[in-house]
């Protein structure tokens, strides 16, 4: 089992700036490049510290990327959020991407939340559902940043057609290494750019030994992305499952039925890397509510503002007050109390208490 997610962040609103630092940091690197290599060509010499210059915002660029994509692409809507919903795709590694997209390694899935049912729409379920219809609805957050939303309006299944209907499910992500592990192998090369651009800035050194240089140092990045890109771990939904509560099921694809009920906890955020739309990312952790919940909070018929309620009271709140009480702070606190430094059972591998002093002789 991996931990994966402790290598993703989401940013504040405050704090987001999206691609832009990548963008400058790359143009001015691009030009600073062009213009040494034009001075090499036409007055036949570099002009001193240009390339090395471009190459440390080379070096820059690099870790604005990598930055941006392990975290600087989300905007934080609630850390350590919790949701309950109704597993309607589980969706394999790289089963929706291709070509670099690939880099991408999560395991995803969707969920509906509950105790909603497929045929309803997404206004359906923002109207009757006050506590969890925030999950699917735009964010003053990505809005005043300008940010679109599009929302993930999809009809995952054939029987979301045959009913004329579009629902909102929530997407929800278990990363992968993939992003990390290949980053720090590029921030780590990175630096070769600008060591290369100080060997062909050495006078009379020739454009032979600048080419080599630069060929040795491209050869070995791309070994190293390589063997990085193939060793990772990809995104398992078991890193944040525990299998022997049971294999997690989807939804019938022919009829919409089914599907385990899970309760998920995580970064919420708005991915600025999509077309616009609230997600849980990274998944922190996942846990099977299917058989310890009345059925009535997974049927088909539609829900209305009353079971809502009832689901809130009953299920939403307990098992989300449970689920978040290992980062508690004050739990925490009391975990690292010496009394509570026990594996088996405090009586058999816990602390003593001190003896009570005796009496005063």
């Amino acid at each position: 089992m991996a931990n994966c997610e402790q290598h993703y962040h989401c940013v504040t609103p405050e704090n987001f700036t999206g691609l832009n630092n990548v963008i400058a940091l790359g143009i001015i690197s691009g030009v600073l490049t062009i213009i040494a290599i034009v001075a090499a060509v036409i007055l036949g010499g570099a002009i001193p510290g240009v390339g090395v210059v471009a190459g440390f915002l080379f070096v820059a660029a690099i870790f604005e990327l990598c930055d941006y994509l392990s975290g600087g692409k989300l905007i934080c809507l609630g850390d350590n959020s919790c949701t309950i919903g109704r597993i309607m795709e589980l969706i394999p590694v790289g089963a929706d991407k291709s070509g670099f997209e690939e880099m991408d390694d999560d395991f995803t899935f969707n969920i509906l939340l509950s105790p909603h049912s497929p045929i309803e729409t997404k206004n359906e379920q923002v109207a009757s559902d006050p506590f969890q219809g925030k999950f699917i609805t735009e964010q003053s957050a990505s809005r005043d940043l300008g940010q679109p939303y599009v929302g993930e309006s999809v009809t995952i299944t054939d029987i979301y057609n045959s009913l004329g209907v579009k629902t909102e499910v929530f997407h929800c992500e278990v990363k992968g290494c993939r992003v990390h592990d290949v980053c720090t192998v590029l921030k780590i090369m990175s630096f070769g750019a600008p060591i290369v651009a100080a060997i062909c800035s050495i006078p009379l050194i020739g454009w032979v030994v600048c080419l080599i240089a630069a060929a040795i140092w491209l050869a070995i990045t791309a070994a190293a992305v390589a063997i990085a890109w193939n060793a990772t771990h990809n995104g398992d939904i078991n890193d944040v499952y525990d299998p022997a509560a049971g294999e997690l099921t989807a939804a019938d694809p022919d009829t919409g039925e089914g599907g385990d009920v899970v309760l998920v906890r995580g970064d919420w955020a708005y991915d600025e890397g999509h077309d616009g739309w609230n997600e849980m990312h990274p998944v922190r952790s996942v846990q099977k509510l299917t058989d310890v919940i009345a059925p009535r909070y997974r049927a088909m018929s539609k829900a209305d503002v009353l079971l809502v309620d009832e689901f809130k009271k009953e299920v939403l709140d307990p098992w989300c007050f449970y689920a978040g009480q290992p980062d508690d702070p004050d739990v925490k606190r009391e975990q690292d109390e010496p009394e509570n430094d026990w594996d088996i059972h405090p009586d058999i591998d816990g602390c003593d208490d001190e003896d009570e002093p005796g009496p005063i002789k």
